[in-house]
């Protein structure tokens, strides 16, 4: 029976082990993007600034809204000196009065407050608002570009190491076709043991190449489950990516792009508008406020909560309150020199962005070109190592080259192949790395 039982727990782990192992996913690149844009957490924060705007734009509002307040209060006094003398104005004898000893007093107040003029200030706080709205939709936009531009980067990365995966085995492959020609060589007598050793070495320094890639994409394929939001033990397989190797405008054309629709320069006239809404906003606050208000009082000096007719007071006053703070002529002159400050700020940060953003479009332009200048160059390298490494095969066979020599040949073969491969993507990573100093950055 515990035999059994050490069987059942045995079978039951192993299912546990196989249910646990690591999914394969295939994922496209427009499929990568869509999960990294749908499941970031820099953009979920993005849109919680949003709605975070819209909450302030909303409570500016609200204080729109007339004001009205209820207060209510009960008095309770004890007259410790219950007799008082009143002086009379002729010289007479005083007037006495007497209280009782205990005496209370209800009090209520109803408040109602709406202001007519008080220098705009709602209306800039609205402007404000909804100012903070518009740019912090514009910053998500930019957090959206920033997301996809790093899904493509990592996609990128890792499709590398599997092309770069691929040119190994097949050299490995080549590699041990050639160790197992070169030992029934040596069984003939027709090569010696240091051709094999050669041959047993260069497969040795591939095989830790193998370990170093692999490592390589266990790491990377953990980052884009963490980036994307899948399960962190899903094992990635990416398609073949569609070479960017196109090159029709003129570097003035990205220029005029990137200037027209980089999300930062729309930000910066968000902040140019709201300084024009603050230095507005201090030129009205030296104005006069006017609002108009009710207040109903009720008054009850009974001990009774609800008093008989004609012992109570409930006056209802309503009138116009105006106000100046004649002061702000003087205290306004500092928060308007602080409020054109900003606007000269902003101005010199366009500056400065501009002269940014031109050398960012000079630089990508400049890499993809000389990224597609390089694969012209490689493409030729390629066959010229094919070429190299046919002739030198055939020179070894008729004893007119030596192991070293053949394997030399092999080695150029396979590093320009797999620096082909390379140079492709990394063409292909420029480009999209173009795209993102435009302002447009899609898969």
């Amino acid at each position: 029976m515990n035999l059994k039982k050490i069987i059942v727990s045995g079978l039951a782990l192993l299912l546990t082990i196989f249910s646990a192992e690591a999914q394969t996913k295939t994922i496209s690149l427009e499929e990568a993007v869509r999960l990294g844009v749908q499941n970031s957490k820099q953009l979920k924060l993005a849109q919680n600034k949003i709605e975070q705007a819209v909450s302030q734009l909303e409570q500016a509002k609200d204080e729109r809204m007339p004001t009205a307040k209820v207060s209510a209060g009960y008095s309770h006094a004890l007259m410790l000196s219950r007799n008082f003398a009143l002086p009379s104005s002729d010289g007479s004898d005083p007037k006495k009065m007497q209280f009782t000893f205990d005496n209370t007093l209800y009090q209520a107040t109803l408040s109602i407050n709406e202001p007519i003029f008080n220098g705009r200030r709602y209306r800039y706080a609205c402007e404000s608002a909804n100012l903070l709205i518009q740019s912090s939709k514009l910053d998500a936009e930019k957090d959206k570009d920033e997301i996809v531009y790093n899904v493509i980067s990592a996609y990128i990365n890792f499709y590398k190491i599997q092309q770069n995966q691929k040119i190994v085995a097949q050299n490995l492959e080549d590699v041990d076709q050639k160790l197992t020609e070169i030992k029934k060589f040596e069984n003939q007598g027709l090569a010696t043991r240091n051709d094999v050793l050669r041959f047993q070495l260069q497969k040795s320094n591939i095989q830790l190449m193998q370990i170093e890639l692999e490592n390589n994409r266990k790491v990377v394929n953990y980052n884009l489950d963490i980036l994307l939001g899948l399960p962190e033990n899903t094992a990635i397989q990416v398609q073949d990516v569609a070479y960017k190797l196109d090159m029709n405008d003129r570097p003035e054309a990205y220029l005029k792009q990137a200037l027209q629709d980089r999300k930062e320069f729309g930000s910066l006239n968000y902040q140019d508008k709201l300084a024009d809404v603050n230095i507005r906003k201090v030129h009205d606050e030296k104005l006069p406020t006017v609002g108009i208000g009710g207040n109903l009082y009720y008054i009850n000096p009974t001990k009774a909560l609800v008093p008989k007719s004609a012992t109570y007071l409930a006056p209802f006053v309503v009138g116009v309150n105006a106000s100046w703070d004649i002061t702000g002529f003087f205290k306004s002159r500092n928060k308007l020199t602080e409020a054109s400050l900003q606007k000269q700020e902003v101005a010199t940060t366009r500056d400065l962005l501009t002269d940014q953003v031109k050398m960012d479009v000079n630089r990508s332009y400049t890499q993809y070109q000389q990224a597609l200048e390089k694969i012209k160059v490689l493409n030729d390298a390629v066959v010229q190592a094919t070429e190299n490494e046919r002739i030198t095969e055939s020179k070894y066979k008729n004893n007119l080259a030596t192991t070293t020599d053949r394997i030399d040949a092999q080695t150029l073969l396979y590093e320009s192949r797999l620096n082909l491969e390379l140079a492709k993507a990394d063409a292909t990573a420029a480009y999209y790395t173009l795209l993102k100093t435009t302002g447009h950055i899609q898969p």
